[in-house]
């Protein structure tokens, strides 16, 4: 019975290995085809949310948005030459995943196109949603910012505040700020 039992165990631990080395010649060309799983998923997503919510509106360059709050349309918006703002923010991805936050004071022209594009949608104490397709944010080829940001996503896999490519950024900002108007 033991040499039967020892058999069984060899065979798995063969299939087992097997299955392994399939998997392992598999995963690399799996992992770009997920990519682009997800960059139709994050496209699907944006005209999904554009049909479902008749207050969302859309820019030329395909920014999405939601002014949610404009308390103060005679007071400083952010311009073109704007440098400088201060704001909170949140930003999720369309799976809720959450990849960064906080208060800031940000320096436009060193920021993703969509999110500068977006600042100069409101006011002083507006709060505004903006929904950044990838192409305006962090897989903007002409964007370059520093060794994290490229053409495939912002940071390292792994880490908390990895951006895949082709992500959709859904920021959820209040501007408390205009520095250099």
């Amino acid at each position: 019975m033991d040499s039967k039992i020892k058999l069984k165990v060899e065979s798995l631990k063969w299939k087992g290995l097997a299955l392994c080395a399939m998997l392992m010649l598999l995963i690399p060309s799996c992992k770009q085809n997920n990519w682009l799983d997800w960059k139709t998923q994050n496209e699907l997503w944006l005209a999904q949310n554009k049909a479902d919510h008749s207050d969302i509106r859309e820019t030329a360059s395909g920014l999405q948005y939601r002014i949610k709050a404009d308390p103060t349309p005679q007071d400083v918006r952010p311009n073109t030459t704007s440098s400088v703002v201060i704001c909170d923010y949140t930003v999720h991805l369309i799976n809720g995943y959450k990849v960064a936050g906080g208060h800031d004071t940000l320096y436009l022209p060193s920021c993703i196109p969509g999110f500068a594009e977006g600042c100069h949608l409101i006011h002083n104490n507006g709060d505004i949603n903006l929904y950044i397709p990838y192409y305006l944010g962090y897989d903007n080829s002409q964007y370059e910012s520093g060794n994290s940001y490229n053409a495939s996503g912002r940071g390292t896999e792994g880490t908390s505040s990895y951006i895949p490519p082709y992500s959709t950024l859904i920021y959820d900002i209040h501007l408390c700020a205009v520095i250099g108007y």
